[in-house]
């Protein structure tokens, strides 16, 4: 009983130090720092003032193409079959917010039933591509990165019941350090054979 308890706080402060540090690197604060306490230099006055103002232009149009609101995945396997997913940390429209790790944010949720082998497929409700999308599927306590093409990803081949986590960023087209806003979210599958 006492391993069991070990491994579980060991697999929570884990998931909690990975999204700390995602959270940390996708830079909630969407003002970049120059890594001292001065004040941001400003351009000198041979820079081109066009080439500046497109980059400006070309940002913002970005930004403003993105939607007020966090940006909600919709999970689908091939067959219809909805998948919820549950929301974890963000930073949107200025506001961020800290939740526990994805395999903590699963727990006494009941996996939908999807066939093994299905693709699964990932929107999210904006036409503004992301920068970064990571997805990751829990195997034993340990993040395993799945990859994604075009949005979707072929579900584990083994019955059972299979944890998953994602995070994704959109960044400034002029500085991919700023960040413009990013969101993470969980969900769980439980996969069987066709009847």
């Amino acid at each position: 009983m006492d391993k069991i308890k070990i491994f579980i706080t060991v697999r929570t402060l884990a998931s909690l130090v990975f999204l700390t540090t995602l959270l940390i690197l996708s830079g909630c604060n969407p003002t970049p720092s120059n890594g001292t306490n001065e004040p941001p230099s400003f351009p000198s006055p041979n820079t081109k003032e066009t080439e500046v103002g497109s980059l400006e232009e070309n940002a913002q149009e970005v930004e403003s193409n993105l939607p007020q609101e966090l940006p909600t995945p919709t999970i689908q396997s091939e067959s219809g079959i909805s998948i919820p997913a549950i929301q974890g940390s963000y930073c949107w429209g200025g506001m961020c917010a800290d939740y526990a790790g994805d395999v903590e944010l699963l727990e006494g949720k009941v996996p939908v039933s999807v066939l093994v082998g299905e693709n699964i497929s990932i929107h999210l409700s904006t036409d503004v591509p992301p920068n970064e999308f990571t997805l990751v599927e829990y195997v034993n306590g340990e993040a395993r990165p799945i990859s994604l093409r075009e949005g979707s990803f072929q579900f584990a081949q083994e019955k059972g019941t299979h944890y998953y986590g994602a995070f994704v960023g959109w960044s400034s087209p002029k500085n991919s350090q700023v960040s413009l806003g990013d969101t993470s979210f969980a969900f769980v599958i439980r996969g069987v054979e066709k009847k």
